[in-house]
């Protein structure tokens, strides 16, 4: 199979040898780039973009002559809705962006010119309704120098890396160790498989640094287990409305009493952001390992256990408190983790390294500002609350916690943004803990909070301000109240 997924093909000829790059948009009646009755080679081709062409479903239409009849147009196999042919030979090409071709069903032709796309390092997909896969199994070791894959708004498309085919596997001897570094998949709606369930060892993707997935409501899982356990390198990891019940896929072949390690040694950045039916990292014994991580946001993941402490009954949370809290720099909170954080026995360091916190679906029964938690972030520096409840920011949360000695460690923050808090309608009250906690804010941004009728503050507040951003505070009616 492999040796018949790339074809030398002597009918090729190469009329740009200088041409760099190719760029055709918006020519609606367009079919193709090229016609001929010979393949096109492009020696020094390094870029393609083909953008707003909907009438174009290949990029050179190849016709056979007889001298008895008309040319006929189109290749000997079934090329009509296949966008690159066996008759283009890019031997340099490194970059391919392709977008709104509405007819386009298939990228690639089931054989591929020797010397084509061995040198491609970055694919763009946009917008293009009829495909329905992007790698098809066979041709998956041709773009092995492949770096980055971004495909946004497919509309059928169900697959990214076709590793099996009617259930059957890649053969062992088909060895791919890719160089892939960073893949982004937005806007989805059918898309099943990242990764087709596979788990053979030959296929590696231990390259990547970068991965994005959002707008996916079809992806029931991320990662196959068998690419999960090699993610080492793995910087950034994004996952943003989307339909995942497990993010990594259950060892088929290992014993379910058997304890897994996953260790992310670079992983510095993770965002779990609206996953409602998110139920586990991964449904066998397991553990992970974060030691890089630096920024955590998470908001929107009911079904989860996120946070434990090592002596907790809960089983396999996502994450260790002493372990990874410490470490952060930026982290977010519900109103249960903060409930359970405050409740624990924990050391009055933990969130020394915190410089950045976001506080999320705080909509239960209290409806005032945890001012008394936020005191144990004493390196903080901004501070954003997302679908929030809280009626005022103004005061502590009962009268005995209202010591004027603890107003001194509460964090002078420097950015502070509210966004839906839909019930305030008072930013801060004179003489209020808020004071102190922006007495050095340089940001204020509000957004969307529609009961807000003033900030409330003296001008002496504004004194270090030097971005304010007020956007869709529907009941506003003046910015600033003066108390002097």
């Amino acid at each position: 199979m492999v040796e018949e997924a790339i074809t030398d093909n002597s009918k090729i000829i190469d009329i740009f040898p200088r041409l760099q790059s190719i760029i055709v948009e918006s020519c609606p009646n367009i079919t193709s780039f090229y016609l001929g009755s010979k393949g096109l080679e492009c020696p020094s081709l390094l870029e393609i973009k083909i953008a707003n062409c909907s009438n174009m479903t290949t990029l050179i239409s190849t016709f056979s002559r007889d001298e008895d009849k008309e040319p006929i147009i189109g290749d000997e196999v079934d090329n009509v809705s296949t966008f690159f042919s066996d008759k283009v030979a890019f031997p340099n090409l490194e970059k391919i962006t392709i977008s709104h071709l509405r007819k386009a069903k298939r990228i690639w032709y089931n054989q591929l010119h020797t010397s084509s796309f061995s040198m491609l390092k970055e694919l763009t997909v946009k917008d293009c309704d009829a495909l329905l896969n992007i790698f098809p199994h066979f041709l998956l070791r041709a773009f092995k120098r492949l770096e980055k894959l971004i495909v946004i708004d497919c509309a059928s498309v169900e697959e990214v890396f076709q590793l099996q085919v009617q259930g059957l596997d890649v053969e062992e001897k088909y060895t791919v160790d890719s160089q892939l570094k960073e893949v982004n998949l937005v806007c989805l709606p059918k898309l099943k498989h990242v990764w087709t369930k596979y788990h053979m060892r030959n296929i590696s993707f231990e390259s990547l640094r970068q991965v994005c997935i959002q707008e996916c409501w079809s992806l029931k899982t991320l990662f196959p287990f068998s690419i999960a356990k090699d993610l080492q390198q793995l910087e950034r990891l994004t996952i943003d409305n989307c339909g995942l019940e497990e993010i990594v896929s259950k060892n088929v072949e290992g014993s379910d009493e058997q304890e897994i390690c996953f260790a992310f040694n670079q992983l510095s950045f993770l965002m779990l952001w609206h996953l409602p039916y998110l139920k586990c990292f991964n449904p066998g014994m397991h553990r992970t390992t974060w030691p890089a991580l630096k920024q955590l946001r998470i908001s929107g993941c009911w079904r989860i256990k996120l946070f434990g402490h090592e002596k907790s009954q809960i089983r396999h949370p996502l994450f260790l408190i002493e372990k990874v809290i410490p470490q952060l720099e930026e982290v977010s909170f519900s109103h249960g983790d903060i409930v359970m954080i405050s409740d624990g026995q924990f050391e009055a360091d933990l969130f020394c390294n915190v410089k950045f916190l976001l506080i999320t679906c705080y909509s239960d029964v209290s409806d005032v500002f945890p001012i008394s938690f936020i005191r144990r972030f004493y390196n903080l520096e901004g501070l954003d609350m997302v679908f929030c409840n809280f009626k005022e920011l103004a005061s502590f949360e009962s009268d005995a916690c209202e010591d004027k000695d603890m107003t001194i460690t509460i964090p002078k923050i420097k950015k502070l943004k509210l966004d839906m808090v839909d019930n305030i309608r008072h930013l801060c009250k004179q003489d209020s803990p808020l004071d102190h906690i922006c007495a050095s804010l340089e940001c204020l941004e509000l957004w969307q909070c529609d009961n807000l009728i003033n900030l409330g503050l003296g001008l002496s507040f504004f004194e270090t301000l030097t971005t304010l951003d007020v956007w869709k505070c529907n009941g506003m009616s003046e910015l600033i109240t003066s108390f002097k």
